[in-house]
Parts: C-alpha cells; structure tokens; sequence
C-alpha cells in the first residue's frame, strides 16, 4: 500500500522500480565486480560494488540509522545480483576454482568480462540453467562475519544474514552461523594494518563443526582483509578445508 503512495524509485536516476535498491541501468553502471586470488588462510574473495555514493550511502543509513526499509531493499538488490550472477556460473566457478594459481581468480573475473557477462544476462534465466549445478554450491556451509553482540542488539538485525542467507540457500548450501565474537573489539575504521590485527587476534570462536568443509563468509563490506582473514584462521584451525569470502561492497582502494 506504501509504494502505490510512494512508488519506490532507483537511488541512483530515479526511475520509478518496483524491488530492490537500483534500475538495471544503474546496477550495471555501478556493478565493480572484483575477485582477489587466495592470501593466507583465506581461499579466495569476491565482492560486487565499490564502497563509495550511493552504496556507501545505504551501507550507512542501514548500519548507523538502523534503516529497516533499507535494509531490505539491499536484501533484494543482494537477491537479484546474486541469482543474475549464478545464471552466468559466475558464483558456481568461483567456488569451485580451486584457486592454486595465483592469477586465475583476476584472470576469470575481470571486470569488463564479468559486467559484459552479467549485462547479456537472457530474460527468464534462473540458477540451474547454463548447466550451474546445485550440487557444485551445495556442499558449501555459507556463515556471516559474526558482528559484536553490544551492536547487534543495538541494530536489531543481522546484516550478512539479511543480504546472503536466502539467496545461498537457494543455491543449495546452508546457511548457519559457524563463528561468534569471544570478546568486545574496537571500531576497525581508523585504525592502522597492525592496529587491525591486533583488534581482531583471538576474537573469534568456532561455534559448529567444520572439520573438512568448505565454508563461505559472508559480510557487507571488504576493506583491508584483517577480518576475513582472522575468521578464515579460525575456521581453519578447526578442521576447515577451504574458506571463501562473498562481500556486497569492498573499499575504493580494492577496486583500483
């Protein structure tokens, strides 16, 4: 009833659209798609848009001003993107690319052949076509980079979960929380490389069993990679086989 009054409108032209957070004609124009090949205990990240206007903008207005609405806008952005992507085996080959080259994550997923593959998208395509098999994603176990309780009580909502959950289990894997917070940590923004490492050194607890599985976390925003890193450590000192990361935006910096 809300969007016959206010018709939902593209944050980035304005057109009127009737879900998510951008018109198609946006979402190519601001899609930066990035993968980053494996560094550390870390087998391998992805992230779809730059942290920068009207991302960085949502992403704040979610975070800070607890935007529900928003919230769930970006939800759909997420669900949109995603199964777009997996029509085009883009999801599929990243988590099944092993990853033991060193380029083969820049080579497969440069930007101007990602976006050029994601804007031939055909109309109507859904996951299992184009041959993207359920079972390639299914064996992976997807879990969202735990946020501090203090501020998930305080927001009221999971974000990782909100953006990724519906979607990985669409592609078949499971969504559940493999990781928690063993202690209050400070704000990473301002903080120096060594500053980050040692915020986040012994912060996080495995929750589950892990023990040869393949695990992709999930988390709104890629900047430096120290809490990725430190949770894929984590991860991997209990038993897991490989761990993958998936982010909505990744920093300026990363893109260049």
């Amino acid at each position: 009833m809300k969007e016959l009054v206010f018709p939902r409108c593209c944050a980035g032209c304005g057109v009127e659209i009737e879900a998510g957070y951008l018109c198609g004609e946006c979402r190519k124009g601001l899609l930066q798609m990035k993968a980053f090949p494996p560094a550390g205990s870390l087998d391998g990240i992805l992230f779809f848009f730059a942290y920068e206007n009207h991302i960085k903008e949502a992403i704040h207005k979610i975070k800070f001003g607890r935007d529900k609405e928003l919230l769930d806008q970006l939800s759909e952005e997420t669900e949109r993107l995603l199964a777009d992507l997996s029509g085009q085996r883009i999801i599929t080959n990243f988590l099944t690319d092993a990853g033991k080259k060193p380029c083969s994550a820049e080579k497969e997923y440069d930007r101007e052949k990602t976006v050029q593959a994601y804007c031939q998208k055909e109309a109507g395509q859904t996951i299992c076509q184009k041959g993207v098999s359920r079972e390639k994603c299914g064996s992976w176990l997807w879990s969202g980079i735990p946020t501090d309780s203090g501020r998930l009580r305080e927001r009221g909502f999971d974000l990782p979960a909100a953006l990724f959950s519906s979607r990985a289990q669409k592609l078949g894997g499971i969504w559940t929380q493999t990781l928690c917070r063993t202690r209050k940590t400070l704000p990473m923004y301002g903080l120096s490389p060594e500053e980050r490492r040692r915020n986040l050194q012994d912060c996080f607890a495995v929750t589950r069993d892990v023990c040869g599985k393949s695990i992709v976390l999930a988390d709104d925003i890629f900047t430096t990679g120290t809490t990725f890193s430190a949770a894929a450590a984590a991860l991997k000192k209990a038993g897991a086989e490989t761990v993958k990361g998936i982010a909505f935006c990744g920093s300026v910096e990363n893109i260049r």
